[in-house]
């Protein structure tokens, strides 16, 4: 999607000083700490008259497993919220679980966001999934010709059952993120939630849904053309029944389906031997509006509207005075969280960044400016470690050819620590000015809860170790502190990335 976004965007560079006045009107509500107490509900929410329990996952095979077995548990509703919703694998045993839930009488609904350059789940797989009775929406259906508005995506994701637990974090529904994919695999990170918070995240989705901006697909159908001919027909009808049968096969059992669930199941079993629930006293849920569009953007209340994520996540990142540790697939700042940055500093908090090497990201668009501003942070005393594009030993029971795939780093997670608490944040929100400006976005925040802060950041330490880590002066070491290079990839990657860096610069504002 981005990579289409950086090209179609060529075209419409006179925008950029117009961003950069809204950027300035955007800046200001920053000023203002304790800002998230003017966030409406249920876009905000902060619990600490009750105890919320929090799993972490940190395993794909589990992750799948884990929305298995709670597809499996729903008696009354189902909610689905996705950025992406593939139909590989993955989404295949995914809304097979849906279907079956809904044919033994729970309410299920499916909201996507329908970025055409990513979007799978066309209106055949939706009218398909209708005949259960499983209600589906689009997410701003907005063409590309309309360059603006199709930046407002719906980044969140959600699954939701009876209303009393959800899972929530970096995945997505697609092979990639279950550790099923040959190619490329991502290391990522979900918080299982259970608990009175989820009532407040099941309210914003139905917030989601029922906004105008959410759309019913129009049921498919073949229609007659005028000066058609026989020929052309055919063809048409042709793909017309194409399309129908493979959506109907979508949602039919299959051999190889059997075997995938099997294996996830064996794997899944010996990670969840080892994970445990941890108490949450003190639970924050905090997430953007729905509904924005080019001209929402240009109104000067745009920000009190609709951005609301970012003003908790100053809240609580402003008053730190020990540590703070980001891992983040994408690291793209603008200059507001790059002042936050530098008065963390100025208070000699301790600043560790994990993310996405060249050789691992899915984006080499933002890896050219993170590789502009990579020295000049080390410089500042901030800790800088980059994901190498290599399995990480995590997850035992994967496949060799999994193993051997290209992984990048995908998990939202950031670790805070100040002198009288320690405070988790696992959600979908990038460090970068899509997840800043555009996308809308949310995160569940654990307070006080140092077990549970623990691990995570074991996860994020061991990652972290394992890849290239910035050196002050300026080299890098691989994972046997073996001198390595910084892009971590060949020659050829890298010459592509400088490239593309000065287009990829003129248009950071929108990366």
């Amino acid at each position: 999607m981005k990579l289409l976004i950086l090209l179609a965007l060529l075209l419409s560079l006179p925008t950029f000083a117009q961003e950069e006045i809204l950027d300035d009107q955007d800046g200001l509500e920053d000023e203002v700490q304790g800002y998230s107490s003017l966030i409406p509900y249920p876009y905000y929410a902060e619990d600490k008259e009750n105890i919320n329990r929090m799993m972490i996952i940190e395993s794909g095979s589990m992750a799948l497993q884990a929305r298995i077995d709670m597809i499996r548990r729903a008696q009354k509703s189902i909610d689905v919220e996705y950025f992406i919703y593939n139909t590989d694998m993955a989404g295949k045993i995914i809304s097979r679980e849906l279907v079956e839930a809904a044919k033994r009488g729970v309410k299920v609904r499916i909201l996507v966001d329908h970025s055409l350059p990513i979007f799978k789940l066309n209106e055949y797989y939706a009218d398909a999934l209708a005949r259960f009775g499983i209600e589906v929406k689009y997410y701003n259906t907005a063409p590309l010709i309309r360059i603006s508005t199709v930046q407002f995506r719906n980044h969140r994701k959600i699954l939701l059952i009876d209303d009393t637990e959800v899972i929530t974090g970096g995945r997505n529904i697609g092979d990639d993120y279950f550790n099923l994919s040959t190619k490329f695999n991502f290391n990522d990170r979900d918080l299982h939630v259970t608990g009175p918070i989820v009532k407040v995240v099941k309210d914003s989705f139905d917030a989601f849904f029922k906004k105008k901006i959410s759309k019913t697909p129009a049921k498919p159908y073949f229609a007659e053309l005028v000066g058609e001919s026989e020929t052309e027909r055919n063809a048409r009808w042709k793909v017309y029944n194409t399309n129908l049968e493979k959506a109907a096969r979508f949602l039919q059992e299959t051999p190889e389906e059997i075997a995938v669930r099997e294996k996830t199941k064996a794997i899944s079993h010996a990670v969840m031997l080892n994970k445990r629930w941890h108490d949450c006293h003190h639970t924050t849920y905090s997430t953007d509006a729905p509904g924005a569009n080019f001209f929402s953007r240009l109104n000067p209340n745009y920000d009190m509207k609709y951005r609301f994520l970012r003003k908790t996540l100053y809240d609580k990142i402003s008053v730190i005075d020990k540590s703070i540790l980001i891992s983040s697939p994408y690291m793209l700042h603008n200059r507001h969280s790059k002042n936050l940055l530098k008065e963390l500093r100025k208070k000699n908090v301790d600043v560790t960044i994990y993310t996405n090497s060249l050789a691992s990201t899915d984006a080499i668009y933002v890896a050219a400016n993170l590789y502009l501003d990579l020295f000049r942070w080390r410089r500042q005393g901030i800790n800088i470690f980059l994901h190498d594009g290599n399995w990480s030993g995590v997850e035992e029971g994967l496949d060799e050819d999994i193993k051997k795939s290209k992984w990048g780093t995908h998990d939202k997670t950031q670790i805070y620590e100040t002198s009288t608490y320690t405070e988790l944040m696992v959600g979908t929100y990038n460090i970068d000015n899509r997840s800043n400006f555009y996308n809308t976005e949310m995160a569940m925040f654990c307070r006080g809860n140092d077990e549970l802060v623990d691990e995570a950041r074991h996860y994020i330490l061991k990652q972290k170790t394992q890849g290239i880590t910035i050196n002050e002066d300026g080299t890098a070491t691989d994972r046997e502190g073996e001198k390595k290079s910084i892009y971590g990839t060949s020659r050829r990657g890298v010459l592509v990335m400088k490239l593309i860096t000065l287009p990829s610069w003129l248009l950071k504002f929108l990366l």
